[in-house]
């Protein structure tokens, strides 16, 4: 699993779901349960992506507790975050 961000204070952790191709970039992702990462709180979600080196050009939505968010939104900890690439079709 990911590894926490540097901090001198530590927010509760956040429970993270990946969706479809995002997962790769977590090892022995689950998708059933997802996994929890424990953050400082006022952290950004871009600062998340980037933690999970994941790029967000690769992310089209954003949801915190179920609502679309930014990359600039702060987080307090014990959000759900889910990220979802673009979807294609034809």
């Amino acid at each position: 699993m990911p590894h926490d961000l540097d901090s001198k204070e530590i927010a509760m952790a956040l429970q993270i779901f990946l969706s479809a191709n995002l997962r790769r970039h977590v090892p022995d992702y689950d998708p059933h349960t997802g996994f929890a990462l424990e953050i400082p709180s006022g952290t950004t979600v871009g600062q998340v992506l980037s933690t999970l080196n994941i790029p967000a050009t690769e992310v089209a939505l954003l949801m915190v507790d179920g609502i679309n968010q930014g990359l600039e939104f702060a987080l307090q900890g014990q959000e759900r975050l889910g990220f979802f690439p673009p979807i294609g079709g034809g």
